[in-house]
């Protein structure tokens, strides 16, 4: 079987849909299939993959999420690298990574008159995506919004990421019975055990721990803007008993507001308190999460969007801090630290009194099974 893979994103980057994109492609080459990756020139390419980058544009810098108006261009080459890739490579199935992926591969395989099936794979609703990054780009979101929804229907299956996402999407894709969870599963083989480091990471990690100075550390590591609850953490960090506490504050990832949160946190006088470690590479990050007494995701309950991160921590044995809400508890059960808001931190830290690495049942949460599930989607429609 092979696959066409799009990613209409600097592939790869440590990001969560980075993550998944990954992962999927490492396993369904488990299986037997070949599977070629298309993306943007920016990012780095991850050994054991074949991936196909378009050609580099000076002009363009940005890396994280979210739309921006240069990302057109961008796209219109990989329009045209996808339309050579389908060509040459004559993939039996495209799969294409969120809205931009499915657009950019209905179009290519369209100039080509090839037809193979087209599935998307979405984390969330196209408005919503917007409302989280985009915020004050009003006319960009109506515009793509409503051509989200006249495209939606086009697709040959519908692959969502979590449960919270199906509901929304069961009211805009008419086709009910082709709508399947592939859940963010976790790459076991990277957390089996601590991977090797360079030896400017190796000096971070010591930095870490000579900063705790034996105190408790809380860790975060994802995306640094707003609506992944990144500043409300630090304002509930912040309202801790700090000059008694027990607890340290460990920051990883990039993001839009990451300048914001270090200059809220230079006002605050929070520097002893909270450390920013830059940008994680991905396959690092069994190390940073071995630092962790416990981990948080402080994503709030109202969005659609799954969480990947929360795997990850699972694998790492993490204790972990995160909100009451069905897609969390359906992962951790009695063993989360759950939150109604961010005014219960200050006592979910207190009750934390080791930092004993927690024992989660992984069988259900493994990549090889989420990537199996997608497999037998591309079988299916490749038979048809």
């Amino acid at each position: 079987m092979k696959i066409l893979t799009i990613a209409a994103t600097p592939f790869f980057s440590d990001r969560g849909c980075h993550m998944r994109i990954y992962n999927g492609a490492k396993y369904l080459e488990k299986f037997g299939s070949k599977v070629k990756i298309c993306t943007y020139f920016a990012g780095e390419s991850p050994g054991g993959l074949d991936v196909e980058k378009i050609k580099k544009v000076g002009w363009y810098k940005r890396t994280a999420p979210g739309f921006s108006w240069g990302k057109f261009w961008l796209d219109i080459k990989l329009i045209f690298l996808c339309r050579r890739v389908i060509r040459e490579f004559r993939p039996d199935v495209i799969h294409g990574h969120m809205y931009e992926g499915f657009g950019i591969g209905y179009v290519a395989k369209r100039l080509t008159f090839q037809n193979p099936p087209v599935v998307v794979d979405l984390q969330a609703d196209l408005e919503e995506e917007f409302k989280s990054y985009n915020r004050k780009n009003f006319i960009a979101r109506r515009f793509f919004v409503w051509l989200s929804r006249r495209l939606i229907n086009r697709c040959n299956w519908l692959v969502v990421s979590s449960e919270n996402v199906k509901p929304r999407m069961e009211k805009l894709y008419k086709y009910k019975d082709r709508i399947s969870i592939i859940r963010d599963g976790i790459d076991l083989d990277l957390f089996k055990k601590i991977p090797e480091l360079t030896s400017e990471e190796q000096a971070k990690i010591a930095e870490i721990k000579k900063w705790t100075e034996g105190k408790k550390l809380l860790v975060y590591i994802g995306g640094l803007s707003d609506n992944k609850g990144v500043g409300d953490l630090l304002e509930a960090f912040l309202r801790l008993n700090l000059k008694n506490a027990e607890w340290r504050l460990l920051i990883g990832g990039f993001g839009n507001d990451e300048e914001k949160y270090k200059e809220y946190v230079r006002k605050n006088n929070l520097g002893d308190f909270v450390y920013f470690a830059g940008r994680v590479k991905y396959f690092s990050l069994p190390a940073y999460l071995a630092l962790a007494s416990a981990a948080i995701d402080p994503k709030n309950g109202s969005t659609t969007e799954g969480s990947g991160k929360l795997v990850n921590l699972m694998a790492a044995g993490c204790p972990i801090v995160c909100f009451e809400k069905e897609f969390n508890r359906a992962r951790l059960g009695e063993k989360g630290h759950y939150m109604q808001n961010f005014g219960d931190l200050a006592g979910i830290l207190e009750s934390i009194k080791t930092s004993e690495k927690i024992h989660y049942d992984m069988e259900e949460l493994g990549e090889e099974k989420e990537a199996k599930k997608l497999f037998d989607i591309f079988e299916k429609l490749i038979k048809k």
